[in-house]
């Protein structure tokens, strides 16, 4: 399996092979792989790469003396285990809409649809790799992998450009799989793919295992229970007091804290984002729109629309046209 992805640097860039040479700054040196050293006017990164039949894996040093903003160009629909060793990242689209912010030492599962994106680091070192399965190996297997199911199919089927799952920080058993992954060497007598197979597999396991806990979480099951029922007219903040047994006050911090934004502005976004999509299908009116995504009156829904992208419900159905 191939990467599904191009990066392209806002600058000159120098490529040379260093397979074999890894230079000693970097974090771990996987002696099976292909490695590249690019020197660009922002640093240097190390990218150590290996292609396996069912996966394709990547491990990344970077160390900058200034900020980077580059562009990646996915190629094809992909499913990433993404994993932020040290350091800090962030990633928007290419119209500028914030996608998601990485930390040190946490790892979550994304995916992004064919398209351009860009990504951002700031100056210091930066540690990160990434697993990008086969999709139609996941699906065979899904079985082994449940909450990836809707993942998959919101990939292959929602209109939206990209989406991906809680974070969650990496556990010492998650690390020692890491170190195992990229630990490994070849030796006479075992199979090497297939171990190299086992360790990534494992390192999933584990980041799932981390997800079903997270998932498990009240605050976690609040947003699951709004992206389920936003279309219903009452839902509101009273109403996810009663269903979950929570005073406003823990409702609103807990879920600002895990997601960045309140229950309410959660569900207004959500819902002119669906708003939007509906649109782009161009199967329906603003005045039909309204009162699939949950609002009561058409003023409220087109003064929400406006105030999230500039012009009101029906001009932008005529600037799609």
């Amino acid at each position: 399996m191939q990467r599904s992805f191009d990066v392209e640097f806002r600058t000159r860039v120098t490529v040379t092979d260093v397979t074999g040479n890894i230079p000693r700054w970097c974090g771990d040196c996987l002696t099976y792989a292909q490695a590249e050293r690019f020197i660009f006017q922002e640093g240097i990164s190390v990218r150590q790469f290996y292609s396996h039949y069912l996966f394709f894996v990547e491990v990344m040093d970077i160390d900058l003396h200034t900020e980077l903003v580059a562009d990646f160009l996915i190629k094809e629909a992909s499913l990433f285990l993404f994993v932020m060793l040290e350091g800090n990242m962030s990633f928007c689209t290419g119209g500028g809409e914030a996608i998601a912010e990485a930390t040190g030492n946490t790892c979550y599962a994304t995916y992004n649809r064919e398209g351009r994106f860009t990504f951002s680091l700031p100056a210091g070192k930066h540690r990160l790799c990434y697993i990008l399965p086969r999709t139609e190996w996941i699906a065979k297997n899904i079985k082994h992998y449940p909450r990836l199911e809707p993942f998959l199919e919101n990939m292959y089927n929602s209109e939206t450009s990209f989406g991906y799952l809680p974070t969650c920080t990496i556990t010492k058993g998650m690390e020692i799989g890491l170190k195992k992954l990229f630990g490994l060497r070849e030796e006479k007598g075992r199979d090497f793919e297939a171990d190299l197979l086992r360790d990534a597999k494992r390192v999933m396991y584990h980041y799932l295992n981390l997800l079903e806990d997270k998932l498990a979480q009240r605050v976690h099951l609040i947003k699951d229970y709004i992206d389920r029922n936003y279309a219903n007219p009452e839902l509101n903040n009273a109403l996810l007091m009663k269903v979950f047994h929570i005073t406003e006050k823990t409702l609103i911090d807990t879920f600002k804290t895990e997601f960045g934004t309140t229950p309410y502005n959660y569900l207004v976004e959500l819902r002119i984002e669906k708003a939007r999509l509906m649109f782009e299908k161009r199967e329906k009116t603003p005045t039909q729109v309204y009162i699939l995504v949950g609002y009561v009156n058409f003023r409220s829904f087109k003064t929400q629309f406006k105030k999230i992208h500039g012009i009101s419900p029906s001009q932008y159905c005529k600037l799609i046209r």
